[in-house]
């Protein structure tokens, strides 16, 4: 009897304790034994997100580029059985394409009207990769210029997986806008903890567009690229853009914002505002002298802001909350018909609400709980507002007004505890505003420039056109406005 209980389990379970069919294996979607389906085969046995998605993003956009034609691969932990039977499987697959924790995309619509999207998808049991074609076939400049981007979604796949996460979205506004119209890229992400990070970032030829959501807080930026007129050489956009990088960092301190949040803002600012796209035709001079834009900031007009997950550290006080939320804009109105009578005005905008916790002595945040010892620190609350407002207009070809009016205001409150007692509640404002004319600066600048070059060159006038832009961008500290 016991040689027949023996067979018989020996028949019922495998050697892992398991019922026959119920073993797991590896799913594959295709037979095929490319390089991605290598890389998928190495990239599966590991746990995080990012080494998953390793070097898939640009492979599958190249493999794409080769020819032009879909691509469905995925590899799939189920049982024997599930694998066996061609219909459950393929219904998993198509999950995992389309409903995995971890999603990222990116689709390409070529002028022609042709879309293209590659997609990659993981989750515990399942990695997947898919290209696939709506509107016809591509050309083969049109696949040249898809395959330029591999490098460019594989980069921002790589730094949304990061860890911290970073938005490293420079490189897919580099397309050649007279073969491809918009680039999107969507992603949702599930961290190792739980939490969800997504994004959804637009770039053509007339705008972009940046959408963050995640753990520490959410972005949202757009760029308004209609304005062509507006922008300025390469050398005023990249002071431009510095100044305002450096006034996020001003703001991140000032309002004690986390690092991480705002180096994503930073790199998304940047990237939206670089690169802009070159035009078949040059725009129609916005201004009768090219020093007159010199009033401008040289870039695209844009709406951006960036807001922290709020935190209530302090069990005692749950209503003192830790929050950052700062908003940055531009806006240009152009009027009139011709260089002879037109008027422009580029309006600047910045506000900042922003309360933390600090330890008495300054430095990193006290560690609050329900004991009165721990409860030594200040509750520290600001709100600023900084405003820049550039008026260019002219009156039968002459230059008949050169303005910048200009406001920045700050308000600090600090609350000071001591064994949980307030002992000092201050509030201290700050404002400051100036009004400029650079009439006739303009004016001798322009008649210089109608002599040659070198007269342009001359340094007095070099230095004062120089100052004369960096006044223009946004000052938010009342301070140097006073100056």
């Amino acid at each position: 009897m016991g040689n027949v209980v023996s067979d018989t389990l020996s028949d019922t379970y495998s050697r892992r304790g398991q019922l026959p069919g119920q073993e797991t294996v590896r799913a594959w979607e295709s037979d095929s034994q490319d390089a991605l389906s290598k890389s998928l085969n190495a990239n599966f046995n590991s746990q995080s997100t990012a080494n998953r998605f390793s070097g898939l993003g640009a492979g599958l956009v190249a493999q794409f580029a080769k020819g032009g034609a879909g691509i469905s691969q995925s590899v799939m932990f189920a049982s024997a059985d599930r694998a066996a039977n061609a219909g459950e499987i393929k219904v998993d697959q198509g999950l995992l394409h389309t409903k995995a924790d971890n999603l990222v995309s990116l689709s390409i619509k070529t002028a022609s009207g042709k879309t293209v999207t590659f997609s990659l998808s993981s989750q515990t049991d399942g990695l997947g990769v898919q290209a696939t074609v709506d509107g016809g076939t591509l050309s083969d400049e049109e696949l040249k210029a898809v395959g330029k981007l591999g490098s460019a979604f594989q980069s921002a796949v790589d730094g949304l997986t990061a860890t911290p996460p970073k938005l490293d979205l420079s490189q897919l506004t580099q397309f050649d806008t007279k073969l491809l119209a918009s680039v999107d890229l969507n992603a949702k992400l599930k961290s190792l903890d739980g939490q969800d990070l997504s994004l959804a970032f637009h770039a053509d030829s007339q705008s972009r567009t940046t959408r963050m959501r995640g753990p520490l807080g959410e972005l949202n930026l757009a760029v308004d690229l209609k304005n062509a007129a507006i922008l300025g050489n390469a050398k005023q956009q990249a002071k431009a853009l510095q100044s305002y990088l450096a006034q996020f960092d001003r703001a991140q301190e000032r309002g004690s914002a986390k690092p991480e949040l705002m180096a994503m803002f930073k790199d998304a600012f940047s990237a939206m505002n670089s690169h802009y796209p070159q035009g078949v035709t040059l725009p129609e001079a916005l201004t009768r002298n090219s020093t007159d834009q010199g009033l401008l900031t040289g870039l695209a007009d844009f709406k951006a802001s960036i807001k922290q997950a709020s935190e209530s550290p302090n069990p005692m006080r749950p209503s003192e909350v830790d929050s950052f939320a700062y908003e940055v804009s531009q806006k240009t109105r152009v009027g009139g018909t011709s260089t002879l009578d037109r008027s422009v005005s580029q309006d600047q905008q910045s506000s900042l609400s922003a309360s933390f916790h600090k330890g008495l002595k300054g430095g990193k945040a006290p560690a609050l709980d329900g004991n009165a010892e721990s409860q030594n620190y200040r509750y520290i609350q600001v709100q600023d507002k900084a405003s820049s407002s550039a008026k260019l207009s002219y009156k039968d070809g002459l230059l008949a007004r050169a303005t910048l009016d200009q406001s920045a205001s700050q308000n600090t409150r600090t609350q000071q505890y001591v064994m949980g007692k307030l002992v000092e509640d201050t509030t201290v404002p700050k404002e400051a505003s100036v009004k400029r004319d650079y009439l006739v600066l303009l004016e001798y600048a322009a008649k210089e420039s109608k002599k040659s070059k070198d007269a342009l060159e001359e340094s007095t006038v070099k230095e004062a056109l120089a100052s004369l832009h960096a006044s223009v961008m946004l000052q938010e500290d009342p301070s140097a406005l006073a100056r």
